[in-house]
Parts: structure tokens; sequence; C-alpha cells
């Protein structure tokens, strides 16, 4: 009988703990916060290889890694030429775009 209630009150607390640990990693998967934000033209997407050529300032392009979600959302709305907005994350990865931005 007492090895039946230590067995349930251990199922107990390693399901609180697991639901509590659940809860805690799906509330830090928010927003995105970026480390760096760069502007600049749109020169040119490399789908197959997810990258992204802008040129920061005239005559100094750069290539960027641009996650799966940001790549998207170049093929979709970005034109070759075009202002963009990235936030890069601490590995330069760009996260989000923002088109048609800047002066």
């Amino acid at each position: 009988m007492k090895r039946i209630i230590i067995v349930l009150c251990l199922l107990v607390l390693t399901g609180w703990a697991g639901l509590a640990f659940a809860g805690h990693k799906a509330a830090g998967s928010g927003t995105f916060k970026p480390v760096k934000i760069v502007q600049g033209a749109l020169k040119a997407v490399d789908v197959l290889n997810e990258t992204i050529t802008v040129e920061i300032i005239k005559g100094q392009a750069v290539t960027l890694k641009v996650h799966v979600d940001a790549l998207e959302q170049v093929r979709r709305v970005g034109k070759l030429g075009e202002r963009v907005e990235l936030r890069l994350d601490a590995d330069d990865i760009v996260h989000v775009v923002a088109v048609g931005t800047g002066p």
C-alpha cells in the first residue's frame, strides 16, 4: 500500500514538472528579439543556398544566411533593388524582413 502511494506521488510530481517545463519552453518562444538591424537595397536572392545579398552602402554588398520563414517572405514580396530592413540574430542569420523601409 505504501509503495503504491509513493509511486502515485512520484508520477504526479513528474507530470507536474513536465507540464511546468513545457509551459516555460512555450513562453520563451514568443517574439523574435533582433541583435542587429541592417538596412540596404536587395540585390540577389538565392533560394537554394538560403542566402540574400544586400547592398548596404553604394558598392558594398553583403551576403547573409536567411531563416526559411524570412526567405519565403522575401521571395513573395521582395523585388530586386528595393529597400529592405533585415533583423538578425547573434549568429548573423536573418529572421525578419521588412520590405520598402528606410530613406
